[in-house]
């Protein structure tokens, strides 16, 4: 008799899937979302993950994440540049105003 378990293998391609989507498409709150459900499904069925027909699933889904996380990570980077130099140029400008102010 199979042993039923209470997660397949397909929910973590599904949630693979689903992060890699909203990797792509910088779907940052989607990505949250589909973190915090793999998040719950590996600590929920913690018992079943030993077993060798999740094993490469699970691994996937783990370099998934991984890519996600460093996608989001290069994202922040890049954003904090841009507010740093809209922060720079909106200085200038009050410089300039005030200089022109004072003519």
């Amino acid at each position: 008799m199979a042993i039923k378990h209470k997660v397949s293998p397909e929910r973590f391609r599904h949630l693979s899937k689903l992060i890699e989507i909203a990797t792509k498409t910088e779907d940052w709150h989607a990505l949250k979302r589909y973190d915090v459900q793999l998040r719950e499904l590996l600590d929920t069925h913690r018992p079943y993950l030993k077993d060798p027909r999740l094993a490469p699933e699970i691994r996937h889904a783990r370099q998934t994440h991984l890519a996600a996380y460093e996608a989001l990570s290069v994202a922040t980077s890049e954003l904090k540049k841009r507010l740093h130099s809209v922060s720079e140029e909106k200085e200038r400008t009050v410089a300039y105003q005030l200089a022109m102010t004072l003519e």
